[in-house]
C-alpha cells in the first residue's frame, strides 16, 4: 500500500492528521504479552519460530519474539468492528515488527469520504508498526494473482 500523501499517522499524543480532515480521531493502548505469538499460533496454525520463542526469533535475526502481522491486522479490525460498513476493502502496510512483550497504541480516524484510517505504533517511541485503511464497498477478486 502506498503511503498517504499529505498525511501522518503518528504515535500517542499526536493527532492523526490528513488533508481529508478526519471526522474523529480515537486512540487506545494495547499491552501485548510475551506469549501472544504462541496463543495466535494455536488458533491460526502459523507456527513460524519467530512468533513462538525468543531463541527461534534470535536465530532468524530478531532480538526477541515478534507478533504475527495477521494478528495485528485482525486486532485492528476487531477494534473497528462497530464502525465497519457491511462491505469494505482493507489495505494495510506492515512497517516494523512488534517485539513481544510490548505496549502499542492503536489510532483511528474517519475521513470525509467514509474511509477509516488506522495505525499501530510503539507506545513509548512512536515507531510505526502498521498503517491501514478501510474503504467502504467491496472489490471483487477471483483467486490469487
Amino acid at each position: 500500500m502506498a503511503p498517504w500523501k499529505g498525511s501522518a499517522l503518528s504515535g500517542i499524543g499526536h493527532p492523526l492528521q490528513s488533508s481529508a480532515s478526519p471526522r474523529a480521531a480515537r486512540r487506545a493502548e494495547w499491552r501485548l504479552p510475551g506469549d501472544l505469538g504462541r496463543r495466535y499460533a494455536a488458533v491460526s496454525g502459523d507456527r513460524n519460530p519467530i512468533h513462538l520463542h525468543d531463541l527461534g526469533a534470535k536465530l532468524l535475526g530478531f532480538p526477541r519474539t515478534i507478533a504475527h502481522g495477521m494478528w495485528t491486522q485482525a486486532r485492528c479490525l476487531a477494534a473497528l468492528e462497530r464502525s465497519l460498513p457491511a462491505a469494505y476493502t482493507v489495505t494495510a502496510r506492515f512497517r516494523r515488527p512488534m517485539l513481544l512483550p510490548s505496549r502499542v497504541t492503536f489510532g483511528r480516524a474517519g475521513d470525509a469520504d467514509g474511509a477509516i484510517r488506522f495505525a499501530v505504533h510503539a507506545a513509548r517511541a512512536g515507531t510505526p508498526h502498521l498503517e491501514g485503511r478501510v474503504t467502504p464497498g467491496a472489490t471483487a477478486r477471483a483467486g490469487p494473482g
